[in-house]
Parts: structure tokens; C-alpha cells; sequence
């Protein structure tokens, strides 16, 4: 007997339901459902077309196990003695489910049909599962993220255009959102998808050597040209800068990118910048110590080591592929702030140019980088990365154990969505964005088992929130806690 054809319930009536959007079924005595788990209605006017359903939330009613009978048995030390579920006429487990699809053929719509109560109600099956979900059907299409959806044990793919519409990751610690990272990325070198790392805590090392990538250092192994920034990307990068020093710093930067566009000049690097300070500052003010100001607190963006001669745009398809990790995990956040802003600048320069393939850019601690509430300099990347990078093969994924402090606006663009288990407050932080997940799948997180997320997204995506185990990853993990006992152990 398949899946499918597992019996494990029957649609009941009460004076609430059923309706178009929510059914209630009696479980048979045994079987067991999970929150998020997919059921199966069969109408029985047209029996080839079904309504597909996802627990909400379920209770048991016993009255032998009311508080008036236990305290009889405990006063009277008497032990429980009536008939087990499938044996009684008055214990029973309902289910509580919301109507999230209609199946008519190979049509999949909104419900509108209204369920008849007394219908037969099965397990989903994978194929089932697969169509209500939107999810990839064959591992050549798909991005094989999970072994399991509630009870059911099958390839959880999601469709390969997900990874254009970016992906949203957040949990606590330990939860297992680096170790989805790792999955994912499997799954982007399989694709052939050069995936580039901001590693803030050395995560992604180990598993950009198993494939063969570069781990490298910015300054040391790579620079960027300054010519790569916006003007305002450079003036939000230089520390305490007054408004005047902003506007000598500003005018001169955009002097020399406009010779640059002119083709008066091929390249300038930060000496020039500083050179051309000297030069336009007198231009707008007879204050010199503004302008000397200016010029020193612009030379301040030498000690980040990013800026430099640059890497040419021959050699940055060879760095990318088939990954690449940026070392950051000793930056200081303004050193981290330049290397993230330089980089994912170049980047989108040189892809919207056409000189790099599609690409994937993985930010960790992301609410760092895009705060909520709050400026910084790579914000305004990052958010033009989500916005416009669909259309141009820029891929972006941000990850966060914070996301309460994450700006809203970036993460509602990540169409796809992984919440592993968060502390209560950090819940309220992600309503935003959950798509159509319940609050009882939203409060059970927390007591799921490790591995086990939130799978949403948007329509395109991931039609509706389901919970997921991620699958097993074949790569190694990077970033562990030491063993803090074990040290203090051989020290003493």
C-alpha cells in the first residue's frame, strides 16, 4: 500500500467547520500527525481530484483523564482501567488543518471546494507534496535541501530559480543554519554557481577547500581599486568626517571617476584620490585645515589594506570558481564595513558589465551589515543586490542568529526563507516575512530537533511554509565551539 493510500483520519463537522479554509478531522486510533504535515481529501463528487491540507494543531480528548477523575484515582490509589483508543467509544484525537490547495487533474489552485464531512483523509505523498509546495521534481532541476517533511521521508528540492530570488537563513546558535549554508552550498557548485563567502567566523573555509577553492586574505591575496565605490560609499567609509571635509572628499572622487568614464584616465587608486583632495579643496574653501583634515582622514582607508591596485577583471572569474571564502574573522566592524562594501561593488560592477558569470554572495552575521534602523556603509549594496540582482545572475544569501536587528526592507527580498529555532522575541522580529506559517508552526521551532526549519518563501518560491529536516551534508564543517572543558582539562 503507498503512501498515499494511508488512511489516517476522517473529516468531522462541528458548528465552525468544515469551511473553504479549515477542516477538522478524527485521527484513526494509532496514527499520529506532526505540525506543518501534509493530509490529502479526496472530494467525492470528482474522486481523481483532491484538497490538500497542513496541520495546524491537534488535541485528545479523554474523559477518563479529566482533573476530577485523576484526583478520585490518586485519593483512592486506584490505577487507570478503561479501554485504549481503538477500544473506546469516547477517546479520540482531533486535528485541526488549514485548506492550502486544490488538485484538479494537473491543474493546483486555491481551495473552492468545500470538504464533505465524514470524507476519507490520507497521508500526502511525495508527489503530492512536491505539487502543493512548488518544489523541484528532479535532482538536475532542484537544489536538494532536505530527507524529510514531517513524517514523510523523501528529496526535498527546491527549484534552481529560488537561488535568483535569494535566500533569507536565521537562527540561534547552533540551531543549524551554517550547517544548511554548507548543504546549500553543495548545491551551488553542483549547479556550477561560483559562490563567494564574507566568512566572519572561518565557517566556510573547510568546505571552500573540499571543493578546491581559494581561501584568501583581503590585502594580502586580493585589493580592489577605490575607483570600484559610489561617491557615497566612500564618504560613509571615512570615520568623522564634518560636512565640508565630505564635499572636498566627494568632489574629488567624482572628478576623477568622471575622467575615468571620459577615458582620460584608465584607472586611480587612492593616492590619486588624495592628490586630487589637495587640488579641489581650495576650489571650495579657503579653510586649510579642513582640507588637510579631509586628506588625512581619507588616508585613514589605507590601514583596512583592501584598497590597491587592484585585481584585474581577467582574473576574477579563476579566483571565484568553484568558490571562494574571504578571510574577515579578525576585522575589526570599519574594516569589515570597507572589505564587504569594495568587494560587493566590484562584484556587481564587473557582472553588470558582463565580465564575471552569475554569482552567489553568502553574508554572514548579516544584521552587521544591513542593520536595522540604522546606516552603514554597505547597506545600500546589499539592498541594490536583493532589488536588482534577479535580473542580472547576482545571488544573494544572508544569514543571522539576529534577525530582530536585521533591516526589514532587505530581508522581505529573499523570497526563500529558512528559520530554524529562535528565542521568542526574535520570532516576533521575522511576522514580516513568514509567509503563510502559522503561529502554532512558528512557537513549535524552538522544539523541533536540531536540523529542522521553517521552509517559506513567496508563491514563486516556495508556495507554503512546511517544516524540513536538512539532509545530510557530504562536506566538512568549519566554525566549531571548542571543547572550552577539554583545554582547561590539559592546561592544568
Amino acid at each position: 500500500m503507498g503512501k498515499a493510500d494511508v488512511l489516517i483520519g476522517t473529516v468531522v463537522s462541528d458548528n465552525q467547520t468544515p469551511t473553504f479554509e479549515v477542516v477538522r478531522v478524527k485521527l484513526k486510533a494509532g496514527v499520529d500527525v506532526k505540525p506543518g504535515e501534509l493530509i490529502r481529501i479526496p472530494l467525492s463528487a470528482r474522486p481523481e481530484n483532491s484538497l490538500i491540507g497542513r496541520v495546524r494543531s491537534a488535541y485528545e480528548s479523554n474523559p477518563n483523564e479529566q482533573t476530577e477523575a485523576v484526583a478520585v484515582r490518586d485519593t483512592l490509589a486506584i490505577r487507570p482501567n478503561y479501554p485504549r483508543e481503538e477500544d473506546s467509544t469516547i477517546i479520540y484525537r482531533q486535528v485541526e488543518a488549514d485548506l492550502i490547495e486544490e488538485l484538479a487533474g494537473d491543474e493546483i489552485f486555491a481551495p473552492q471546494s468545500l470538504p464533505k464531512s465524514g470524507s476519507d483523509v490520507y497521508a500526502a505523498d511525495e508527489e503530492i507534496i512536491v505539487r502543493a509546495l512548488g518544489l523541484a521534481d528532479k535532482k538536475s532541476a532542484g537544489l536538494l535541501i532536505g530527507d524529510r517533511v514531517g513524517t514523510a521521508n523523501f528529496e526535498v528540492m527546491l527549484k534552481r530559480e529560488s537561488i535568483q530570488r535569494h535566500f533569507f537563513i536565521c537562527g540561534t546558535t547552533g540551531s543549524g543554519k551554517s550547517y544548511s549554508m554548507g548543504v546549500l552550498t553543495e548545491e551551488l557548485v553542483r549547479h556550477g554557481i561560483p559562490t563567494v563567502f564574507i566568512d566572519t567566523q572561518d565557517e566556510y573555509a573547510p568546505t571552500v577547500q573540499h571543493f578546491g577553492g581559494k581561501v584568501v586574505v583581503p590585502g594580502e591575496d586580493f585589493s580592489i581599486r577605490i575607483s570600484s565605490l559610489t561617491d557615497k560609499e566612500l564618504v560613509g567609509l571615512i570615520p568623522s568626517a564634518t560636512e565640508l571635509q565630505a564635499n572636498i572628499i566627494s568632489a574629488a572622487f567624482l572628478e576623477l571617476q568622471d575622467e575615468l568614464q571620459s577615458g582620460r584616465r584608465t584607472k586611480f587608486v587612492l593616492d590619486d584620490l588624495l592628490d586630487r583632495i589637495n587640488q579641489v579643496g581650495p576650489m571650495l574653501t579657503n579653510k586649510q585645515d579642513s582640507i588637510q583634515l579631509a586628506n588625512r582622514r581619507t588616508s585613514f582607508l589605507r590601514r583596512a589594506n583592501i584598497f590597491g591596485e587592484g585585481t584585474s577583471r581577467a582574473n576574477w572569474p579563476k579566483l571565484m570558481s568553484p568558490c571562494l571564502a574571504i578571510r574577515c574573522k579578525h576585522l575589526v566592524s570599519t574594516r569589515l564595513q570597507m572589505v564587504a562594501t569594495a568587494l560587493l561593488r566590484e562584484l556587481q560592477d564587473l557582472r553588470l558589465r558582463d565580465y564575471i558569470p552569475p554569482y552567489a554572495v553568502v553574508i554572514d552575521e548579516a544584521h552587521l551589515f544591513v542593520p536595522e534602523g540604522s546606516d552603514s556603509a554597505c547597506k545600500q549594496i546589499i539592498r541594490e543586490g536583493v532589488r536588482i540582482g534577479r535580473h542580472h545572475g547576482i545571488c544573494m544569501f544572508l544569514l543571522t542568529q539576529s534577525p530582530v536587528d536585521i533591516d526589514k526592507r532587505t530581508i522581505r527580498q529573499c523570497n526563500t526563507r529558512l528559520v530554524f529555532a529562535l528565542e521568542p522575541d526574535q520570532l516576533d522580529a521575522i511576522r514580516g516575512v513568514k509567509a503563510d506559517a502559522s503561529d502554532e508552526m512558528l512557537r513549535a521551532l524552538p522544539k523541533m530537533p536540531r536540523g529542522t526549519c521553517l521552509l517559506s518563501g513567496t508563491y514563486e518560491s516556495v508556495k507554503h511554509s512546511v517544516l524540513v529536516h536538512i539532509r545530510e551534508r557530504v562536506t566538512p564543517e568549519g566554525g566549531k565551539a571548542p571543547d572550552i572543558f577539554k583545554k582547561w582539562k590539559a592546561k592544568r
